[in-house]
């Protein structure tokens, strides 16, 4: 073997990981300039701040996902990382069912946020109580009943049950 086929050898088997690490550097630009792009369309919705969050790294996230796969096929590391990928997969699951009801009100939370069926001020009744909305959140409402008790219930429960808006004070206001 002369000094050539030893080079041609050594960049052939050099080239995976090469390509790994250019993917991995353009990655890091790339989503950096997605996240702030993404950042910059949310800021002009009337989505909350905390759902922003969350869209902003589900979307981050996804990417790297993207990124990592891509960079595991290129170096031929399926073999190891697909009985880590079931394995985690069934972790995820795992702690999904752990979390379903606090998952199950910040979907609720991001519905009821969206669709402004009632607003803070309005007065609802909803799951036996009913008083003047004072909070809304990704995964809580927070209503102050007529006798001054502040009552914090899960969006969840509230999308499931249902509400009746009683007075909206926007509208009063305007009369």
């Amino acid at each position: 073997m002369n000094l050539m086929d030893i080079i041609l050898n050594l960049s052939q088997s050099a080239e995976p990981y090469l390509k790994a690490v250019v993917v991995l550097v353009a990655a890091v630009f790339v989503i950096s300039v997605i996240n702030r792009f993404i950042r910059k369309f949310l800021s002009t919705t009337v989505l909350p701040l905390d759902a922003q969050n969350i869209l902003r790294r589900i979307v981050g996230y996804g990417l790297w996902f993207a990124v990592l796969m891509y960079v595991i096929a290129e170096l031929k590391l399926a073999e190891i990382f697909m009985p880590l990928m079931g394995a985690s997969v069934l972790l995820g699951l795992a702690v999904a069912l752990a979390v379903k009801d606090a998952l199950s009100d910040a979907v609720a939370g991001i519905f009821l946020l969206l669709d402004r069926h009632f607003n803070i001020g309005d007065e609802i009744e909803t799951m036996n109580k009913r008083g003047e909305v004072i909070d809304v959140t990704l995964r809580k409402t927070r209503i102050k009943t007529g006798d001054g008790t502040i009552v914090v219930l899960p969006n969840g429960k509230i999308d499931s049950s249902g509400w009746v808006l009683h007075r909206d004070k926007t509208e009063l206001e305007e009369k």
